[in-house]
């Protein structure tokens, strides 16, 4: 998955879209003390890293301390989401792996997976609009910058490890 100017977006942009996502209520901009929190890591670190963030275009400053997803960072977290989900189904559904056991699977192994590949699964099980843990998928090609079922539904895909500072 790409961010700005074609780069691939590690683990850890990954993780800081994820806890602004988690740390935003109902889509309100987070605040950098809880997405510090959320990631294990000192505010002057996140401060740091969120800048450079910024200026790939996957997070807009909102205010003094508060930081929300632009469309890109959004539509990258959901892309990332809709692949755990179904990686999450699949190691369920196929494998017969423990629904914890296989999110925590789908956790490590997400990032390395390709769209294409993702959307070969997702068409094999049948598109699942759910995961094993009963939360929405967001699929491709609908409005993934905008959506809105997943505002009241927050993905079970996880931080796995607090970041180096």
């Amino acid at each position: 998955m790409e961010g700005k100017a074609g780069n691939r977006v590690s683990k850890r942009a990954f993780d800081y879209l994820l806890a602004i996502y988690i740390a935003s209520p109902e889509g309100k901009p987070a605040r950098l003390a809880d997405i510090s929190e959320i990631l294990g890591v000192s505010a002057p670190s996140a401060h740091e890293y969120l800048a450079e963030l910024i200026n790939q275009g996957l997070v807009a400053k909102t205010g003094r301390g508060l930081y929300s997803l632009t469309p890109a960072g959004k539509r990258i977290l959901m892309k990332r989401i809709w692949i755990h989900g179904v990686l999450e189904e699949m190691l369920v559904r196929i494998f017969k792996i423990e629904i914890d056991s296989a999110c925590s699977i789908a956790s490590q192994i997400d990032l390395e997976v390709e769209e294409e590949n993702a959307e070969k699964i997702c068409s094999m099980l049948g598109h699942p609009r759910k995961c094993p843990h009963g939360y929405i998928i967001p699929h491709t090609g609908e409005n993934t910058a905008d959506h809105t079922e997943l505002e009241h539904s927050k993905p079970c895909i996880k931080i796995l490890r607090k970041i180096d500072s």
